[in-house]
């Protein structure tokens, strides 16, 4: 190989490690805690108290970060934790592997959905989250998503549809990327925090195709008797789209199997007007929109599932 040879050849190594690093640059970090904390949870013994000052001890303490700063986990369901998470050891382990097989494919899937998305600039944690959600983004961090791996094998089983979880998240990632959250992220109105999750999951829908309206909602009964609670519950959310009350955002937008509305009902008409107002504006349009606006534009697609017409009295 002559010098001019060698020459080529060092620039296209240095070509491909510059385009390599940009590429890493462009991926979130992915802060994976479950190795290590499977191997302490399947190595708890003794008695109840026993096991739980253990995993107090040696996994939420020693990770700060993730379960005091990111996420401040209620200490009480930590007894129930301990003493249910062996039936679900399996189920972990599996979503584990499937998410290292899954996740670059739905992420580059959506990064050519949205090119102006960042990924670099996001972190993922998988975790334990004491069943107490499958995936979430902190909104006082809203660059970070937190994937609770015991969450998603309890309430989706082994199957999960981690095409449709992750698009939703990474919605919301790229919604806060583009359209930041206030100072303030935990005194939003209703109407926000109803348009943010309708929008999501209308985005998933788009982003994978053939997902039914059961699939992107993770509710069938939801999906199903839902629609017929709309108008009613639109009447309601008309007096208070303004409200900043948890215990009314609760009703909207938590889980719910006893009540005669299904639970998370805000998730639906937030989809029913992410979808009528896609019919005139792209999803990276709609993203982007800004009060005063969007209140408007809420206010008048809330007001046309209550009574079938844009016009207010």
């Amino acid at each position: 190989m002559s010098y001019r040879d060698l020459g080529f050849f060092a620039v296209i190594v240095q070509l491909f490690f510059a385009l390599a690093s940009a590429l890493a640059s462009e991926s979130p970090e992915i802060i994976d805690l479950i190795p290590q904390e499977l191997h302490l949870v399947t190595s708890l013994s003794g008695d109840t108290d026993t096991r739980v000052e253990r995993f107090s001890n040696q996994i939420l303490a020693r990770e700060p970060e993730v379960y005091q700063h990111l996420w401040h986990f209620d200490s009480a369901k930590v007894k129930a934790f301990v003493a249910k998470v062996p039936e679900y050891i399996s189920g972990i382990r599996k979503l584990h592997a499937l998410f290292e097989q899954q996740e670059p494919t739905i992420l580059g899937r959506f990064c050519q959905a949205f090119p102006e998305f960042a990924p670099g600039k996001v972190k993922i944690y998988l975790m334990l989250s004491l069943f107490q959600f499958d995936a979430k983004i902190p909104s006082e961090h809203p660059d970070s998503l937190l994937i609770g791996l015991d969450g998603l094998a309890r309430f989706h089983g082994t199957d999960a549809p981690l095409a449709v979880i992750l698009s939703h998240e990474f919605f919301h990632l790229y919604h806060f990327q583009v359209n930041p959250l206030p100072k303030n992220p935990d005194d939003l109105p209703l109407y926000r925090l109803l348009w943010q999750e309708g929008l999501a999951v209308y985005a998933s829908q788009q982003l994978n195709s053939g997902a039914s309206l059961a699939d992107v909602l993770l509710d069938p009964r939801l999906a199903t008797n839902g629609p017929t609670s709309v108008r009613a519950e639109a009447k309601r959310l008309l007096l208070c789209l303004d409200s900043r009350e948890d215990i009314t955002a609760a009703h909207f937008l938590a889980k719910s199997e006893n009540g005669e509305v299904p639970g998370r009902i805000g998730y639906l008409i937030g989809y029913d007007i992410a979808a009528r107002l896609a019919q005139k504006r792209s999803l990276s349009a709609l993203a982007r929109l800004r009060d005063p606006g969007l209140r408007f534009a809420l206010h008048r697609e809330v007001y046309r599932l209550a009574y079938g017409t844009a016009t207010s009295p």
